[in-house]
């Protein structure tokens, strides 16, 4: 895993999905994480987000390769703020 600031690349995982990890801003409590998961999850391709307030980290594994403004936009409309890749 990188760093915050580091560019990062998406990882493959298993049968052909893509991993990757973003950092986001503004989350505070579990609300705030179901809110983000719930948007990424509308994604197109999304299998699963799993996002954890303290770390401000939110892990994606999609199908294919996620557009990072896509994502930007999820979480705009989930009221926070996308800071990159984490």
């Amino acid at each position: 895993m990188t760093t915050q600031g580091e560019a990062a690349t998406p990882t493959p995982a298993t049968d052909g999905e893509v991993t990757a990890t973003y950092q986001v801003t503004g989350m505070t409590c579990g609300h705030c994480e179901s809110a983000v998961v719930s948007e990424i999850g509308e994604l197109a391709g999304v299998r699963s987000v799993a996002a954890e307030a303290a770390s401000g980290r939110v892990t994606v594994v999609s199908a294919a390769a996620l557009d990072d403004e896509a994502v930007r936009a999820a979480i705009d409309e989930a009221g926070y703020e996308f800071a990159g890749r984490a």
